[in-house]
């Protein structure tokens, strides 16, 4: 998901029993209140009357959101990717309502979900869940390592959050593909054209799959996982190379290697779309 800088901004909305009045609601993003780092600040009178930009008028600070077993589920898988990835505590905030179609991580250490991406994500299994879950939580990977990712082609960020969040998925949700490749297929949803910043279909495609290949019987820290990442997606997935051009990592475990080696056209041609969604699903 695109990377916001928090703003907190006075919106004419209500929640629970009570109502902004005509007067905060006139309040621009330029009138917003200073000092507000996170929405724990929230707890403060009219505090309903806050929300965060990019969720739309109509959206509001919640408890939960879709229903409490939905919500605890994305709780776990939070918690989940945050130790997964070392990234100790990351606070999870939710926005209710309309215009919540998103998930926002943010450079100062939290993650927000929207109670809409939250429930079309559901529409598509927990892994759905689970996935943008840990997709959210490499960007915390990105925030605080200036170094990742370590390529700097417009869709970099963006694929490299879904290569974590294919590792994740093999690592710590499930070593059966079609659940794996099911969780995808909400994700790709979201996808533009080739050279946006979010990258194509094909191309998140081809990343989540890189990602869930590498976790076949690897793990790695994260900045071993973004040379490696790169090393093959770069050069070989995208590239198209010759498998006997690639040479091994120094990183990188000879049968590691060799799981990437057995799949490098089947990932080029997931990149240039000559592998279709349903072939995709159906991958060993």
């Amino acid at each position: 998901m695109k990377k916001f800088k928090f703003i907190i901004a006075l919106l004419s909305i209500s929640f629970l029993t009570v109502q902004c009045t005509q007067e905060e609601s006139n309040l621009t993003n330029d009138n917003a209140p200073t000092g507000v780092s996170s929405p724990s600040i929230l707890e403060v009178n009219n505090a309903e009357c806050y929300t965060v930009d990019g969720f739309g008028p109509n959206s509001y600070w919640a408890e939960y959101i879709v229903n409490q077993s939905t919500t605890n589920f994305l709780k776990t898988q939070h918690s989940n990717a945050a130790n997964f990835f070392g990234m100790g505590n990351v606070p999870l905030y939710l926005a209710g309502g309309n215009g919540t179609f998103n998930a926002l991580s943010y450079p100062n250490g939290y993650v927000v979900w929207g109670e809409e991406l939250l429930a079309s994500a559901s529409n598509y299994g927990n892994a759905a869940i689970a996935y943008v879950a840990a997709h959210e939580m490499a960007h915390q990977v990105q925030f605080r390592d200036y170094t990742i990712p370590s390529s700097n082609h417009v869709s970099a960020t963006e694929l490299e959050a879904d290569g974590f969040g294919g590792y994740f998925i093999r690592k710590k949700y499930t070593s059966n593909w079609n659940t794996a490749a099911s969780a995808y297929s909400f994700s790709q949803t979201l996808a533009g054209p080739i050279g946006s910043s979010h990258g194509s279909a094909a191309q998140r495609r081809s990343a989540y799959r890189l990602g869930y290949l590498l976790g076949d019987n690897g793990t790695y820290s994260n900045r071993s996982f973004d040379n490696n990442f790169f090393y093959y997606y770069d050069y070989y997935v995208v590239g198209g190379r010759l498998k006997s051009e690639l040479k091994k990592p120094a990183s990188m475990e000879q049968s590691q290697h060799e799981t990437i080696v057995a799949h490098l056209e089947e990932l080029h041609k997931i990149y240039t779309g000559e592998i279709s969604e349903n072939e995709f699903l159906n991958l060993n």
